[in-house]
């Protein structure tokens, strides 16, 4: 009976240090106690003011895949699938998560429609819909564990398994394995073809750690068959608890290099003109000739003329994703104003802005300029929108710089493309507005912050000869509209630094439009305006 009910209790305590050694010894990683004990977040941070598109996990691994004994090293590549990378719970959903925890960004944002395989141009132009200013693109490069050597404890190991039970070896943490995962970051803008920068996240040093028996798969030999006999199913087991240690380390990476080297370089002007866009916004409505419209035959023409010089130039382009154009009927108030407000989100305190009409001008009941827009069917009622009104939904977000190109005529009655009336211009003069009709909108535009430039074919201003934005049939063009295209098509690049600036425009468009004015027997000059610091404001020129 003393002897069964010994046998029992050695079997009981069998069972308890089969039990106790089953515990893995791995630790769980922390990422909260990481970033507090090792300062990652420097005092006082803030997000830096990027709107992230962060692309897909892609696989491109340095190792080949699921091989073992790599380069003759005891080492097993875990091969990624789609799930662990791209997954609920894999690497994309992970630094997305630490991203915003974290506040690394303004905003941070899966890339809606892509996959691994988007291609680069188009992962841009998706984010570039959703408003975003860059596309962060992952790549994993090594996801591999490796047996490093034992660690001293082999002897000890043996001894235990020799003098008492083999289950005792399994609790002895004798074997040493590392563990890689190493992710490339590729960061790109949304409107150019150019890489803003990289980073390889990777820790300092390669992670080790040390593994008992029962953490390399059950073996009753297991002191014997490590890691020479191993299968993938102990490769695989060792992946799982050490992948985990590597997943937290290269989030920790992420966070140092947002914190460290991506702030300083995206305080730098490089940086900032790395991810300008330029967004535009371009109307074209040709007057109709039933009263009180007078009848104009290019401005449709000439709009959309001057939308291609913008998407097509060789430099300082507006990307298609950022240009909405608007002619013809379908330029009513409501298009105009909801296309100016889906532009707004995307010019922001960095961006430059263009808004460029070709038409008829008017006047409101308050003797402001005014865009007129195509007419309802059977109504004399000027179908009209306010320019201050375009601009306040337009700069809603306070852009870097407003550029305005008007091939129109506020103030000349008479004029194919000026929509006011004598009995207007009669209360102007009573009530001594000489001065230009531009000069509130350039206000306007600078209390913003927004710096301003204006290209016009006239001033907004009362004169004795009532300068006309005239029409030129042999151009086929508004006369300003015409050399207005020449000089970005690099007519105006007096230097030749396949680069046109508002003071090279300025130069030849307003001595070629005065002079074929005078030929026609008319007056028009051209009007230009900048703020003090976009006099070498460089303009969309040349053309691809």
């Amino acid at each position: 009976m003393g002897q069964v009910t010994r046998g029992t209790a050695l079997l009981a305590l069998a069972a308890a240090l089969f039990v106790f050694s089953a515990c893995s010894n791995v630790e769980t990683p922390n990422l909260d106690e990481d970033v507090k004990n090792e300062k990652i977040i420097p005092p006082g941070w803030q997000p830096l003011p990027l709107r992230v598109g962060l692309a897909p996990f892609r696989a491109a691994l340095e190792l080949d895949e699921k091989r073992y004994n790599v380069d003759d090293t005891q080492r097993w590549v875990l091969t990624p699938d789609d799930a662990r990378l791209n997954g609920g719970g894999g690497l994309h959903n992970q630094l997305v998560e630490t991203f915003r925890k974290y506040r690394m960004f303004e905003r941070v944002e899966q890339i809606e429609g892509a996959t691994p395989d988007t291609s680069r141009e188009d992962l841009q132009a998706l984010a570039l819909k959703q408003g975003l200013d860059v596309v962060i693109v992952p790549t994993l490069k090594r996801q591999d564990v490796g047996y490093v050597d034992s660690n001293g404890l082999y002897g000890w190991n043996m001894f235990i398994w020799w003098m008492v039970s083999p289950i005792f070896s399994w609790w002895i943490a004798d074997e040493d394995f590392d563990v890689n995962l190493h992710v490339d970051l590729r960061m790109y803008p949304t409107t150019r073809d150019i890489e803003l920068g990289s980073r390889r996240l990777q820790p300092p040093e390669t992670v080790v750690r040390s593994l008992d028996d029962w953490d390399e798969g059950w073996n009753l030999f297991g002191i014997f068959s490590t890691p020479g006999r191993f299968d993938e199913e102990n490769w695989t087991r060792i992946g799982d608890l050490l992948m985990p240690i590597a997943e937290n380390e290269a989030k920790k990476a992420a966070l140092k290099y947002v914190t460290g080297d991506l702030a300083k370089e995206a305080a730098t002007e490089e940086f900032r003109e790395g991810i300008r866009r330029r967004v535009a916004l371009v109307v074209g409505v040709d007057g109709t000739g039933q009263p009180p419209l007078p009848l104009s035959r290019y401005a449709e023409q000439d709009a959309q003329a001057m939308a291609a010089q913008l998407l097509d130039a060789q430099n300082e382009a507006v990307p298609e994703g950022a240009m909405r154009t608007i002619t013809g009927a379908r330029a009513t108030r409501r298009a105009v104003l909801s296309a100016a407000e889906s532009l707004s989100a995307l010019a922001r305190y960095n961006d430059d802005v263009y808004l460029v009409f070709a038409g008829v001008g008017g006047l409101d009941a308050n003797l402001r300029p005014t865009l007129v827009l195509a007419q309802p069917a059977g109504t004399k009622q000027l179908e009209q929108v306010g320019v201050s009104e375009v601009l306040d939904a337009l700069l809603k977000n306070n852009p870097r710089t407003l550029t305005l190109v008007l091939d129109t005529s506020f103030v000349a009655p008479g004029d194919k493309r000026c929509a006011a009336n004598d009995a207007q211009l009669a209360t102007m003069t009573e009530k001594g507005m000489s001065a230009s009709l531009l000069d509130p909108i350039i206000k306007q535009v600078e209390a913003r912050g927004t710096k301003c430039i204006i290209l016009s074919a006239t001033d907004a201003k009362l004169t004795e000869d009532h300068m006309q934005a005239l029409e030129i049939e042999d151009l086929n063009h508004g006369l300003f509209s015409s050399f207005a295209l020449e000089a970005l098509a690099g007519g105006a690049d007096a230097n030749r630094d396949r680069l046109v600036t508002y003071d090279e425009f300025q130069k030849y468009v307003g001595e070629k439009v005065s002079y074929i004015a005078g030929l026609e027997g008319k007056s028009q000059t051209g009007w230009f305006y900048a703020s003090p610091d976009r006099k070498t404001f460089a303009l969309p020129s040349w053309r691809q």
